[in-house]
């Protein structure tokens, strides 16, 4: 009987610490990957160093979710409610940024890449920005507010910034004109920084 009660016990402590165990190592999951908050639209607030990732770079661990170092496709609505797709700028170098009203240093770069847009309306490159978990009507007054021209398509769900592994904003992605990811960078950027970025490595 004594040891009857002797196993049960100790059967119930090894329950209670493999409970204890698993639930630490999910909050210490959660709290780790839980940059990009679907819920309240929340990409970290925090600017890492801004890092630059060229060709000598190893992609595998930049953009993760990814293939071959090949851009994912996706859909999403404009400001104007217009649908768009990556895939529909193919043949063009494109040019990310993902950002978010509420983000500082978002706010900083914008002014820089308006003037991209503006140098670069009638080449091959496309300004892309992505919005992140904001509806229309905070984005469009804020691009009105400020006169702001560049092409804006609205993540509302981040299900894009997942997909290519956005843990914090302002990032931005260069893709040449075949789909493939050349650079990223996480931080604000100068014109100049811009101008340089989007120039495509010498091969």
């Amino acid at each position: 009987m004594k040891k009857s009660l002797f196993i049960l016990a100790v059967l119930v402590l090894f329950s209670l610490s493999f409970y204890t165990v698993m639930k630490y190592t999910k909050n210490k999951s959660i709290k780790t990957n839980a940059s990009v908050d679907a819920n309240n639209t929340k990409v970290t607030n925090q600017v890492n160093q801004s890092t630059a990732v060229n060709s000598s770079t190893s992609k595998s661990g930049i953009f993760k979710n990814t293939q071959d170092g090949k851009a994912i496709d996706f859909k999403l609505k404009t400001l104007d409610g217009k649908e768009i797709s990556l895939s529909d700028f193919k043949g063009k170098r494109v040019f990310l940024n993902f950002w978010a009203t509420w983000c500082p240093p978002c706010r900083q770069e914008m002014p820089e890449l308006e003037k991209l847009y503006q140098e670069s309306n009638d080449s091959d490159l496309v300004i892309l920005t992505i919005n992140l978990g904001e509806d229309n009507k905070t984005v469009r007054s804020f691009m009105d507010k400020n006169k702001y021209n560049f092409n804006v398509a609205l993540d509302l769900d981040q299900s894009v910034a997942i997909k290519y592994n956005i843990v914090s904003i302002p990032t931005s992605i260069l893709i040449d004109s075949e789909g493939n990811l050349v650079s990223k960078k996480i931080g604000p950027m100068t014109l100049e920084e811009m101008n340089a970025f989007v120039t495509l490595p010498k091969k």
